[in-house]
């Protein structure tokens, strides 16, 4: 498939665009390993049991109609912390993203398709070790029909293209494998070279040189 020239600046420079004052904080994140995961997993919405004030049980009726971009912080959260094996019923996750497929994904069952979801639903999907599940012929179809005349990408087909679905859907693409995009790492949302790129160093681990490894591997 091929994409208008606005579009294809946009997949390949979209990681690049931070500031060095960006830059600086991002190094000054602690290390991900130094978080405590049992404390941080029973706040995610895809722990089994959470607090009182957080009760969103896998399986449950509650847990089935989360949003699809909760639901995959949630997975890339657990991705980061090396603890996505932890997720309770992946198959039952699986099955509900599988589920919004209709042409392009769907956010939550009854919504319409929405070229975002392209890379949350997916990258859901690869998270899960499932990428090659997503009929790709009719997510390109779906893609394919929300571009603008003058560059760019909508939401759905018709409506004005923005920086945030341009984004996303050509990410969701990209997952694809469709030929001129960059590989995306799906825990973060940007290419795996501006992954490697603006890695933060891991300063509580005082080791400056493997931020990559430490923090995001």
């Amino acid at each position: 498939m091929s994409f208008l020239p606005a579009a294809m600046m946009g997949a390949s420079d979209l990681g690049r665009a931070r500031s060095p004052t960006a830059a600086r904080r991002a190094r000054s994140v602690p290390c991900l390993t130094k978080t405590p995961a049992h404390h941080a997993l029973a706040w995610l919405p895809l722990a089994p049991v959470g607090p009182p004030s957080h009760p969103t049980l896998a399986g449950t009726a509650a847990h089935l109609s989360l949003p699809s971009g909760r639901r995959y912080t949630g997975l890339a959260a657990l991705a980061l912390m090396g603890t996505l094996d932890r997720l309770p019923r992946p198959e039952a996750t699986i099955g509900w993203c599988m589920g919004r497929q209709v042409g392009g994904f769907q956010g939550r069952p009854g919504k319409d398709e929405d070229t975002c979801y392209s890379f949350w639903i997916g990258a859901s999907l690869a998270l899960l070790g499932v990428p090659k599940m997503i009929h790709v012929n009719a997510l390109c179809t779906f893609c394919n029909s929300c571009q603008f005349a003058v560059g760019g990408i909508s939401k759905h087909a018709g409506a004005y293209p923005d920086v945030l679905h341009t984004h996303y859907a050509i990410c969701g693409l990209a997952l694809t494998g469709q030929p001129g995009l960059q590989p995306i790492d799906v825990r973060l949302g940007i290419t795996a070279r501006a992954a490697a790129r603006h890695a933060p160093s891991c300063v509580e681990c005082g080791d400056e040189s493997a931020g990559t490894k430490c923090s995001l591997a």
